[in-house]
């Protein structure tokens, strides 16, 4: 009967880290997609994708509880490096999760920053 109780408790000790983990795997989808949109326009050139994104953040009021496109791509960043913090820290899944999203916040915030002083 131990043995068992033992073996439900490892399990759920896993399942925890793991569905947090794959929510700010998720969380972090809107800011990787900008970015990845960011990138194709400074290899490439293509500007449809990166002008359905790009005039939310370059706007002149920045609102803070505006609903937008930018306001929804930080949102959902910071819900996912707050999430996977408060979870299991010893987790490598988490704390990857973590790490990414504060870079991903550095180079969009770095990104806001420029755009608005180049406007």
């Amino acid at each position: 009967m131990t043995e068992q109780i033992a073996r439900y408790k490892t399990n759920t000790g896993f399942l925890k880290p793991l569905i947090s983990g794959l929510l700010g795997i998720t969380l972090l989808l809107p800011a990787s997609v900008f970015l990845l949109t960011l990138l194709t326009r400074i290899i490439f050139g293509t500007k449809k994708m990166y002008h359905y994104f790009a005039p939310s953040f370059l706007q002149s009021p920045f609102d803070l509880w505006a609903w937008h496109k930018a306001q929804f791509i930080l949102g959902t960043l910071l819900l996912a490096i707050m999430l996977n913090c408060l979870t299991h820290r010893r987790h490598w899944l988490n704390m990857a999760i973590v790490l990414q999203g504060t870079l991903l916040l550095v180079i969009l915030t770095v990104y806001t920053v420029i755009q608005h002083i180049r406007y």
